[in-house]
């Protein structure tokens, strides 16, 4: 059993690695974590190998398998000072074996003046349900590597933070990049160039809607940075941070190219007081929507019978945020469950800056004429009072339903007409249809005859074959015109591919270059919109699609590397290797789609 961390000199709010390797007969099950006073413990998922040795002594033959399970866990320190890794209890082989405990130091992350970052939201006062947006800017006046957010605030139980994905100008997409964060929210900046306190820098901004659940005074959490940048002090070396018993603890990194220095820079904490909803006012089926919203309603078919059903549309926009709208039961509205039946209310799909909900109504009897107005509560938060979103009436037509008699099918002139006859007795008994074997032709005596014909066959076979010539020609024409994405896809590898194999990469544009003809790739073969495309956004996309972790992982490094060089001017592998990692990642990902 071997045990390692990547460093013994941590920094506050920073994780590192602890492992712990484990060689036996069998699969080892993970220890029984202990406390861990003054770290957050996050549990990687396990690593398994396995080898096999064979020895011949004296003729005899014995082999041997070997199972090497490595369990990795993130440990971040939350406070300054020494802290230690507790012993931990290993089932090796039917025996408990101990680990020693690990001294770690934990210093605060050099503060330096030019790096910059601030956390704003856009209101200090909001009720219970009403969407505020956080905004965080990072000013940076130098190269950094390396950098990790922690941003607190995105797990704090008092608040929802809807998905959100920024518009994305075409004109700078490639300024756009993910970030990197402890909390693994989904985050895309805008970086640019500015001036900040009176230099020159760029800045990086990010945002993230941020909905209150409950009333009360907040002190947000600090949201902090951890970067590296070059150390330019004189005699300073760069140090590997590895500490590590085994060799092949590859998972650890191998240290930077040039000497660098850990530095944190710390937004101040945010207040926000969040108000209750007025309980004065407030309609006995308010379903919680908050800010001003408008509903439009339709209905399908408008002429029905009494019990025939008919699908009622509703409409709902206004609130920038609607995956947790939702609207009040339908019956509670009087004028509607008056004379309707209403069927269960859907949950509702967001579309086009709106939300569908869909249900079936039935009309109680004949004579009604219209669909009532459908009035929507909801608070409107700018006045500080409740309000109603009231839709337009849809006339309707509704007809008692009639029962279809037999003298309805005929008519009643025919049946009046008819008239009782009695039976009477043929006197030649059953007729039947003789005639004269001499009026038929010969060859129509045989049914094959005229079929084996080959006229008869073209005939009866060349407008059926047409027909269906025409169809496969036109179907395969309406699919082309359909999904011209699809035609692209198809073509997405061989175009790119051939791209690569084009370009200079000791040009200056060279990585530019690079991450553009990557982007267009992940882009055309998945038929994106456009934009950016993460590495969580390609696992998500082919995770959907059936596809394995594995099958995304070529690409992890190659996004990584592009984004870093567009921010940091770096990347860790030079740019023919790039492109030769970035041609096996693309095959790879054909091979599997």
């Amino acid at each position: 059993m071997r045990v390692g961390v990547e460093t013994q000199d941590a920094y506050l709010n920073e994780p590192f690695l602890f492992q712990i390797q484990v060689d036996s007969e069998q699969q080892a099950n993970a220890p029984r974590l202990p406390a861990f006073p003054g770290f957050r413990v996050a549990p990687q998922p396990p690593q398994h190998s396995h080898s096999s040795r064979l020895s011949i002594v004296n003729g005899r033959r014995t082999q041997s398998v070997t199972v090497t399970t490595t369990f990795s866990y993130l440990l971040t320190p939350l406070q300054l000072g020494k802290l230690n890794i507790p012993a931990l209890e290993v089932m090796v082989n039917g025996q408990v074996k101990r680990t020693q405990p690990i001294s770690i130091t934990v210093r605060e992350p050099e503060k330096i003046e030019g790096i910059v970052l601030q956390a704003q939201l856009s209101g200090s006062e909001a009720y219970i349900g009403e969407p505020l947006m956080l905004t965080w800017r990072w000013y940076i006046d130098r190269q950094i590597y390396n950098y990790s957010f922690n941003l607190p605030v995105l797990q704090r139980p008092e608040f929802s933070f809807p998905d959100y994905r920024p518009p994305i100008d075409r004109a700078r997409q490639r300024q756009y990049q993910g970030i990197n964060n402890q909390q693994g929210a989904e985050l895309i900046a805008l970086q640019s160039n500015v001036r900040f306190q009176g230099k020159n820098c760029s800045v990086l901004v990010f945002e993230r809607p941020l909905i209150p659940l409950q009333a009360g005074d907040y002190n947000l959490p600090e949201s902090s940075a951890i970067c590296e940048i070059e150390d330019l002090r004189s005699g300073r070396t760069q140090q590997s941070r590895r500490l590590s018993p085994f060799d092949d603890f590859e998972t650890f990194f191998s240290g930077s190219r040039r000497p660098t220095r850990k530095i944190s820079v710390v937004a101040p904490p945010l207040q926000l007081r969040v108000k209750p909803l007025p309980s004065a006012g407030q309609p006995a089926n308010f379903s919680g929507i908050v800010g001003q919203c408008r509903i439009e309603v339709s209905a399908e078919p408008r002429e029905v019978n009494v019990g025939d059903p008919m699908v009622l549309s509703i409409v709902l926009s206004g609130p920038p945020y609607l995956d947790h709208i939702k609207l009040p039961p339908l019956e509670s509205l009087p004028a509607l469950a008056a004379n309707f039946k209403i069927s269960a209310q859907e949950p509702g799909i967001v579309q086009d800056g709106a939300k569908l909900f869909q249900c079936t109504l039935r009309a109680n009897g004949a004579g009604i004429n219209e669909i009532p107005a459908l009035e929507i509560p909801y608070f409107n938060s700018a006045k500080g009072s409740y309000d109603f979103a009231v839709s337009k009436p849809i006339p309707i037509k509704v007809e008692q339903i009639h029962s279809l008699t037999v003298q309805d099918a005929v008519g009643g002139t025919v049946l009046e007409s008819i008239s009782p006859r009695e039976l009477q007795l043929s006197e030649v008994g059953i007729a039947h249809n003789y005639e004269p074997a001499a009026i038929l032709a010969a060859g129509n005596q045989v049914p094959g005859a005229r079929l084996s014909s080959a006229s008869t066959l073209v005939g009866l076979l060349l407008p059926p074959g047409a027909w269906a010539l025409l169809a496969a020609a036109t179907l395969w024409r309406r699919r082309r015109e359909a999904n011209p994405g699809a035609r692209l896809a198809a073509k997405a590898a061989a175009k790119n591919l051939s791209r690569l194999r084009r370009m200079q990469t000791d040009k200056p544009e060279a990585l530019e270059e690079l991450s553009e003809i990557l982007q267009d790739y992940l882009r055309q073969r998945l038929q994106l919109e456009p934009g950016i495309v993460t590495y969580a956004d390609l696992q998500h996309i082919l995770s959907a699609r059936g596809l394995s972790k594995e099958d995304c992982l070529p690409f992890k490094q190659i996004l990584a590397d592009c984004e870093a060089g567009r921010f940091a001017g770096a990347t860790t592998l030079s740019l023919p290797k790039l492109r030769e990692q970035m041609k096996l990642a693309i095959k790879g990902l054909e091979a599997v789609l």
